[in-house]
């Protein structure tokens, strides 16, 4: 099983670009995460993670996360393999998003962001069915 979910805060404003052909967008942003301990001298490490994100959910990204916003994503560890014009093999791990939600309005985000009191919609993927719109199966022919 390969799932991953994040917490964290954007390095910069998320880069934005379409897929020739296609025209998918692809929005490719850093998560800044500070792990949970503290070193000997009190500070803490933070990690540095790329990741990529495709469709609805960036475009999503690229109109309502800014910099220094604290957002949750969720999707997979991907690493891909390369190879450099010196011939040398290399390696680059990311996520690859599925979803991602602000976890805070914009006005409240990291002090170098606008002050407007504009709250970012809820990103949600389309054929999300609710618990509510289940109904109970009643018949004997159910296996178990």
């Amino acid at each position: 099983m390969n799932n991953v979910v994040l917490v964290g805060r954007l390095t910069k404003d998320p880069d934005i670009r379409y897929i020739p052909g296609t025209g998918t967008p692809v929005a490719t942003f850093t998560l800044a995460i500070d792990r949970d301990y503290k070193n000997k001298d009190g500070s803490t490490t933070t990690d540095f993670i790329p990741v990529e994100l495709m469709g609805k959910p960036a475009e999503f990204c690229a109109n309502y996360i800014t910099k220094g916003r604290l957002v949750g994503v969720q999707g997979n560890i991907r690493v891909d393999r390369y190879e450099t014009p010196n011939g040398e093999k290399r390696t680059f791990t990311k996520v690859a998003a599925r979803n991602i939600q602000a976890l805070e309005s914009k006005g409240s985000a990291a002090p170098n962001t606008s002050n407007d009191n504009f709250e970012a919609p809820v990103f949600e993927p389309s054929g999300v069915v609710s618990p509510s719109e289940f109904s109970a199966v009643e018949n004997d022919d159910v296996p178990f």
